[in-house]
């Protein structure tokens, strides 16, 4: 008897494609505050460019807004992580159960 065949189907080829986009685009929400904090202090010019312009830009400047938009995407990168490890462990277990001996 050789080793077990694993039969992988169309859906689960898509939901394992869209469960690594929600953990893609987790990694990269979660990691966007310390960018946007680079961007808006990197360059003195620039921080005054910014914090000059229209809303909401305009509040970029204050702690409380950057710290609120720092815990949203936080918490935003957060879920999306979740939603997409809960979807890769929906894929091995719907892998696990179309295994053919």
């Amino acid at each position: 008897m050789h080793g077990a065949q694993v039969q992988i189907t169309v859906g689960t080829l898509m939901l394992d494609l869209v469960a690594s986009a929600f953990l893609g685009l987790g990694l990269i929400v979660a990691a966007s505050p310390l960018a946007l904090y680079w961007w808006i202090h990197g360059d003195y010019d620039r921080y005054i460019w910014i914090i000059s312009g229209p809303a909401p830009f305009s509040h970029f400047g204050g702690g409380p807004f950057q710290a609120a938009m720092g815990i949203g995407l936080l918490a935003l990168g957060a879920l999306l992580l979740g939603i997409g490890i809960a979807l890769k462990w929906l894929v091995v277990r719907r892998q696990d159960a179309e295994i053919v001996l």
